[in-house]
């Protein structure tokens, strides 16, 4: 993540989600880019069910 100051690199995308929202305050907003559209996560030569709406609004709560 080079040229990214301050990034920090998560891993698993449940984790980085949860890890947004917390650390976002009350006037931040928390952009999910990339996979918002797909219903699976691949993992090798898998799919895993994985919903980024659904995991954000579970860590929202």
């Amino acid at each position: 993540m080079a040229g990214a100051h301050g990034a920090e690199e998560i891993g698993g995308r449940r984790a980085a989600i949860a890890a947004a929202i917390a650390l976002a305050g009350k006037d931040d907003i928390v952009l999910l880019a990339g996979k918002g559209h797909e219903q699976g996560q691949i993992i090798g030569d898998r799919v895993l069910p994985f919903d980024d709406v659904t995991v954000a609004r579970e860590c929202a709560e």
